[in-house]
C-alpha cells in the first residue's frame, strides 16, 4: 500500500515533514553512543551535555550527562538523550529496522547487538529475506536486522 491515504491537517503548502526517532537512555547515553559508533559506524553530528544547557534543566550530579545528541547511521538520523527530567514518553511498542546489503554485515552487527542483550528471533532465512532476526541490545533497544533477497 503506497501513497497518501488520508488528507491530514497540513495545507500542502509547507515543505515535507521530517520525523526522526528519539531514544532515551536513563543515564547511559554516552556508552550507547560509543557502542553504536563501534557497531554501526554511527557518527556524532551534535552533542550537548546538561551543563551546557539552561540551568533549569540541570539535575544535581547530572552535569556531564547527555542532554541531546544527534547521530547519523548512514542516511538515518537518531537523536539520543539521558532524559534526566523524565521527559520521555511511555510508549514501548517499537523497533528499529535495519536493512543490510550483505549477510556478513547483518551477522556481524546482530552478534554485536546480542552481546549482553537478548536474541528474540535468531537470524534465519525467511520467504521475504535472505536473513531476518530480532535482537534487544543491552540498552533495551529492539533491532530488526534484515538482508533482502
Amino acid at each position: 500500500m503506497a501513497g497518501r491515504i488520508f488528507g491530514g491537517l497540513l495545507s500542502g503548502k509547507t515543505k515535507p515533514m521530517d520525523i526522526q526517532t528519539y531514544l532515551f537512555f536513563d543515564g547511559c547515553c554516552e556508552e550507547a553512543i560509543r557502542f553504536y559508533g563501534e557497531v554501526f559506524g554511527a557518527e556524532v553530528e551534535f552533542l550537548m551535555r546538561y551543563k551546557e544547557g539552561p540551568p533549569s534543566l540541570m539535575r544535581p550530579g547530572g552535569e556531564e550527562k547527555i542532554y541531546h545528541a544527534t547521530l547519523k547511521f548512514g542516511e538515518t538520523t537518531l537523536n539520543m538523550s539521558d532524559a534526566l527530567r523524565g521527559e520521555h514518553g511511555e510508549i514501548g511498542g517499537f523497533a528499529l529496522l535495519v536493512h543490510f546489503a550483505a549477510v556478513e554485515d547483518a551477522e556481524r552487527v546482530f552478534a554485536a547487538l546480542a552481546q549482553r542483550g537478548e536474541v528474540r528471533v535468531p537470524l534465519v532465512k525467511t520467504h521475504w529475506a535472505r536473513v531476518y532476526g530480532i535482537v534487544k541490545d543491552r540498552f533495551g533497544v529492539t533491532w530488526k536486522i534484515q538482508v533482502n533477497g
